[in-house]
């Protein structure tokens, strides 16, 4: 996600909030409406709801509106933040780690998910990028878009979108868990990218070269020492889900062209999260 697409996002935020009185209520969401699994949303029902909390019928009573916060360069430690969901593989896991460590890599280690963030600190999107932050230094702060709403009531929210806005009627595949980050599984593939190196602008030998760097450790003891560093940095954080939370394919999609949208929608209280309903909500409701 771009700097300029948050910076867009807070002002469209900002303008908005001065005209609102009241904000979104969490515990009065209907999971009739809004149920937690993508699966379970009604696609009809959801464009009605997921376009209509501000409008006429709804008498723009500022109901609806959930905050949103553009907070890129960070939320919270990696550490301090929970994954909304356990599909994550280790290759691109690692892959990851792999170019935060290289000076010349593709991704830098923490910085911004650009994904929405509950604010009982649950991820919805970015979990690769989050759980490999975590592997080089799980002290690294993380940002995102910070939402004045639990990540329960929020996943319902955005599966609603997902479907009744953005047209996603099927969730992503799962891809692994969290048996992967182990010191097995790490071992293995990272002994597979001293073979092949990495997305093609890393060879071997810059692996290699990586880890000695990182650990301070030559050849294979550079190997086991990156492998129990991962391990270790990963002890404190949070591999496990909540009860509430679906498989991979009954999360959200918001993907990131469609990510200004959605801001602007919860800002606005576009999204008729809480009743008064108006007519035309009640009858797609039924």
């Amino acid at each position: 996600m771009s700097f300029s697409s948050y910076k867009k996002s807070k002002l469209i935020f900002e303008n908005f909030r001065k005209f609102v009185n009241e904000e979104a209520d969490a515990s009065k969401v209907d999971p009739k409406i809004f149920p937690t699994k993508l699966s379970d949303v009604d696609p009809s029902v959801a464009k009605v709801f997921t376009k209509s909390g501000a409008d006429e019928i709804d008498k723009g009573n500022g109901d609806d509106v959930i905050d949103v916060s553009a907070k890129p360069e960070g939320v919270a430690a990696v550490q301090k933040l929970k994954p909304s969901q356990s599909s994550m593989n280790i290759e691109k896991a690692l892959a990851f780690v792999i170019q935060m460590l290289h000076p010349e890599g593709k991704l830098k280690a923490g910085g911004n998910l650009g994904a929405f963030i509950s604010k009982d600190g649950f991820i919805m999107d970015g979990h690769h990028r989050w759980i490999a932050t975590a592997m080089v230094d799980p002290t690294l702060s993380v940002g995102g878009y910070l939402v004045d709403f639990p990540g329960q009531q929020l996943v319902a929210i955005l599966n609603a979108m997902t479907k009744g806005r953005y047209g996603e009627m099927t969730g992503k595949p799962a891809s692994g868990g969290f048996e992967q980050f182990q010191e097995g599984p790490i071992r293995k593939q990272l002994e597979t990218y001293l073979q092949s190196g990495v997305w093609g602008n890393l060879k071997p030998q810059d692996v290699q070269a990586v880890i000695e760097k990182w650990t301070g450790q030559k050849g294979p003891e550079a190997v086991s020492a990156a492998v129990s560093k991962m391990v270790q940095n990963l002890s404190g954080l949070t591999m496990s889900t909540p009860s509430w939370a679906p498989e991979r394919p009954d999360m959200p999609i918001i993907d990131e062209p469609n990510v200004p949208d959605a801001v602007k929608s919860l800002a606005q209280g576009v999204v008729d999260v809480n009743a008064p309903y108006g007519k035309i909500q009640k009858k797609a409701a039924e």
